[in-house]
Order: structure tokens, then sequence, then C-alpha cells
């Protein structure tokens, strides 16, 4: 895939357990990688089944750790649990856009 890395910050509101997933979302073209600037954050990942995420999956991880989602992963946007919500994100800069959102026909709760 023609494009380049791409480095930005982003930062979030810090959310709180019991955290309801509404959409997750994929990237076609590239892998994403999140670097937390501190605090704790929540990782959701999902299967792919037929093009629509299954099986979600949450995990917590720390701000010593960085996540680096693969080339068409589902996974939930990001959700510090604490800290400054702040991330470094590397991502691919190309000419079409990557991203795909998949919005749950029933929203799910990680307690």
């Amino acid at each position: 895939m023609a494009g380049r890395a791409g480095i930005s910050l982003f930062k979030s509101e810090i959310f709180s357990l019991p955290y309801q997933i509404k959409m997750l979302e994929r990237h076609p073209d590239g892998s994403q990688a999140f670097l937390p600037m501190g605090g704790q954050f929540l990782v959701v990942v999902a299967e792919d089944m037929d093009g629509t995420p299954a099986n979600i999956r949450a995990f917590i991880a720390n701000d010593k750790q960085g996540i680096n989602f693969h080339r068409n992963v589902w996974h939930g946007p990001l959700a510090p649990l604490d800290g400054s919500g702040l991330f470094a994100v590397v991502d691919l800069i190309g000419e079409t856009p990557n991203l795909v959102e998949y919005w749950l026909p029933t929203p799910c709760t990680i307690e």
C-alpha cells in the first residue's frame, strides 16, 4: 500500500468501567500503533467474522505498554481509564481513507 507513516498526538477524555462499546473500527491499508503518555487504558479487540466484528475481548494496559493493531484488526476507540488521556499515534497516511467503522446493533458493556 502506498503511503507514509504519520505520527500525531491524540487526547481522549477519561472513561470509567463499566464502559459501553458502541462502535468498532479497523484499518484495511495499514497498522495503527498507540503509545500512551500516562495512565491505564482499555484495549478492545474483536475477531473478524465475514466482514463484521465478533467475539469482543477487552484488556487493561498501562503506560509502559504500546499497542499495535495489525492491518484489518477490529478494535475499539481509545479509552483511557486514568492519567493524562494523551497518546502518540503512528498511522498510515495515504491517498484513501484507512478506516472502516462498524456500529454494533447492540452495545457491548465491559465491566
